[in-house]
Formats: structure tokens, C-alpha cells, sequence
């Protein structure tokens, strides 16, 4: 059957046969032509349906990524997640990993666009932060401990920030976040800051109250607090957690108010101490203020 169908096909192609053979042949050509080119469209459109369901899957993935940056402004997404996964995939595309399906020139033009990170090294860095914000969550501070990699990773940033040679320079993005949960850059002043703060817990915890002696150190660094939380020119204002350590002392914020009140409780012990009760007169200062 096969060697028939090649002999009217070389008759075809020389122009022999009788007009009938040469239709009948061509007919034949025709319909196997048409016939390969149905058996194909199966597998053609499989194969189109499936190039487009990957481009959906990416420009889903993609969209949620450019969400999640307009929203928190950075790409430091927590694992594990789909978009955690979706991001180093992109990763290991560019970097040509086998087994991945290379990124098209508009899926790589669309990640620049945002200021995708391609380096792999800023998976380490964004989950040592995460790790430093976890510690500051369950600490309240970020003091690491000495020679720990955390402790270790913070010194680095320093270095970063600095400029020192043989240190790549922080990203702005990177610069931004770490400010955002008041990452000591100055480890000499935070040091002295809390030394400073722990000084007057000691007092406290000594004397019952926060009243220093008038032009003692401790008194000076008391009313400096207050000008750096009031904004006052020439002071760099207090941090959040250093707020919110003060606080957790009741520090007096503002210092008239307090002096009055010291004053006036300080009166009512002597009236005690002279008349063993605190039964003021009627309608004088002192009963006014209880």
C-alpha cells in the first residue's frame, strides 16, 4: 500500500499518470497534509494553554509581590511562603539553575522595574533582620548578645553604613527598615544612654522617686530627656524604645508638674510629722490638694 502511494506520488511529481491518478493522488496528499496538521492541533494548543497558564501564574505572583511592596515598602517577605518560594524561584531563574524555566526579557524588564533584588545574598540579609526584629519583640531592646551572630551581623551593618573599606554599602531600602525599629548606628552613645538609664532605675529602686540632686549628673541627664522629647533645637530626639523604657519608670515628662507635687507632698509629710494626722484645715492649700 505504501509503495503504490510513493510510486503515484513520484508519477504526480513527473507529471505522469492520467488525469484521474493525478487528482485522486492529490487529494490524498491533501487530506494527509490536513489530516497531520489536525492530529498536531491537539498538542499545539496543550502546549499554547499551558504557556498561558504559566504567564497568569507569574503575573498573579508578580502583581501580589508589587503589592506587598507598595504596602510594607520593601521585599522582605517572612518564610515560609508562596510568595517567600515565588521570589527565590526568580532568583535561581536568572541565575540560569537547571531544571528552571529562564524568565522572558518582559518578565525581567517588569522585576527591575520594582528594584528586585537579584542578589541571593539578600535572602541572608533580609532573614537576619527578621531575626533582629523577632529579638527586639521579645527583648524590648537590641542588645545581642557579645560575639553572637546577631551581635556579630549588627557590627557588620555599622561597618556598612560607614563606608569601611572592604564592606559593601546598605541599600537605602535596607538603611530605612533598620531605622524603623531604632537600630543603635552609634554604639558608644547607646551605651552611655543606658548605662545612664539603668543609673537612674538603681535610684529609684533606692529612693522611691526619681528626684536627683539638683545638678547632679543624674539630674543634668533627666532634663535632657525632657528637652530631646519636646523636640528642643540642637537635641537628636529620644527613640521609641527609649520612650518607652522611660515610661515603663514613670519618668516625670514634665518637670514643673512634679516639682509642685514633690513640693507639696514633701509639705503634707512635715504637717504629719508635727501634728500626727493628715487632717488639714478646711479650705487651705494643703487640704485643697488632697
Amino acid at each position: 500500500m505504501r509503495c503504490s502511494h510513493l510510486l503515484s506520488l513520484i508519477l504526480l511529481q513527473l507529471g505522469l499518470g492520467t488525469a484521474f491518478q493525478q487528482r485522486r493522488i492529490a487529494n490524498s496528499v491533501a487530506f494527509t497534509r490536513t489530516d497531520e496538521r489536525v492530529l498536531q492541533r491537539p498538542s499545539t494548543c496543550l502546549w499554547q494553554a499551558n504557556r498561558v497558564d504559566r504567564q497568569t501564574a507569574w503575573n498573579d505572583k508578580y502583581q501580589e509581590l508589587v503589592d506587598f511592596y507598595e504596602k510594607n515598602g520593601h521585599f522582605t517577605v517572612k518564610k515560609p511562603s508562596s510568595l517567600y518560594t515565588w521570589i527565590a524561584t526568580q532568583r535561581r531563574k536568572r541565575r540560569g539553575t537547571e531544571g528552571c524555566i529562564p524568565h522572558t526579557d518582559e518578565q525581567t524588564r517588569l522585576l527591575d522595574e520594582i528594584e528586585f533584588p537579584w542578589g541571593s545574598g539578600e535572602i541572608t540579609w533580609n532573614d537576619k533582620y527578621q531575626e533582629l526584629v523577632e529579638f527586639k519583640k521579645k527583648n524590648g531592646h537590641l542588645r545581642a548578645e557579645y560575639k553572637s551572630s546577631l551581635y556579630v551581623w549588627q557590627l557588620i551593618q555599622r561597618r556598612k553604613n560607614n563606608g569601611m573599606k572592604g564592606y559593601s554599602p546598605l541599600t537605602d531600602d535596607q538603611v530605612r527598615l533598620l531605622d524603623e525599629i531604632d537600630f543603635p548606628w552609634d554604639t558608644r552613645r547607646q551605651t552611655t544612654w543606658n548605662d545612664k538609664y539603668q543609673e537612674l532605675v538603681e535610684f529609684k529602686k533606692n529612693h522611691g522617686h526619681l528626684r536627683a540632686e539638683y545638678k547632679s549628673s543624674l539630674y543634668d541627664w533627666q532634663e535632657v530627656q525632657r528637652r530631646k522629647r519636646n523636640g528642643m533645637d540642637g537635641y537628636s530626639p529620644l527613640t521609641d524604645d527609649q520612650v518607652r523604657l522611660l515610661d515603663e519608670i514613670d519618668f516625670p515628662w514634665d518637670a514643673r508638674r512634679q516639682t509642685l507635687w514633690n513640693d507639696k507632698y514633701q509639705e503634707l509629710v512635715e504637717f504629719k510629722k508635727k501634728h500626727g494626722h493628715l487632717r488639714a484645715e478646711c479650705r487651705s492649700s494643703l487640704y485643697d490638694w488632697q
